[in-house]
């Protein structure tokens, strides 16, 4: 019972998770294309004759960049905030991980060993074939969600181990 609340809640996390990187992702490319304009603008501002002009060369690539330069320091903060949340997820999940094999360990379902155990071969060819479905989900999720398939392959190992 414990242990499945701590199941559904490391996959709540871990879809969090992939949810906060994706957001991080989208900022790293925001960030890098006004990185790329504001250095643009600066450029375009460089000019040979500015101290030969008594006007101001450029006054709405000034203020442009001006605005840029704000919106990359929001931007910045957002990914530093993002950044934090991201390693609340991790410890969390770090933490949950810990929790669960000890529960695992200590909660050890005896209902199992004993089937498989008094079963002999057709149970055996059973286990191989669920094995493999098993498997094959895992590898059908991979590209998709490789969080949920690295989760699934945890439990498919400590279920293994336990047997």
């Amino acid at each position: 019972m414990i242990n499945d609340f701590l199941k559904k809640y490391q996959e709540e996390l871990i879809s969090g998770k992939i949810q906060l990187k994706e957001d991080m992702d989208l900022l790293e490319t925001k960030i890098k294309e006004e990185t790329k304009f504001l250095k643009l603008l600066e450029d375009s501002n460089d000019s040979y004759f500015v101290e030969f002009t008594p006007r101001d060369i450029n006054a709405k690539n000034k203020e442009k960049a001006a605005e840029i330069r704000e919106i990359l320091k929001d931007l910045n903060s957002q990914m530093d905030i993002k950044s934090q949340q991201m390693k609340f997820y991790d410890g969390r999940l770090v933490e949950l991980n810990a929790l669960i094999t000890n529960t695992v360990v200590i909660n050890k379902p005896s209902i199992e060993k004993s089937v498989v155990n008094s079963n002999d071969n057709n149970d055996s060819k059973d286990v191989d074939l669920s094995l493999i479905d098993r498997l094959s989900d895992i590898k059908k999720k991979i590209l998709l969600d490789p969080y949920k398939a690295q989760l699934d392959l945890e439990n498919l190992i400590s279920s293994l181990k336990q047997d």
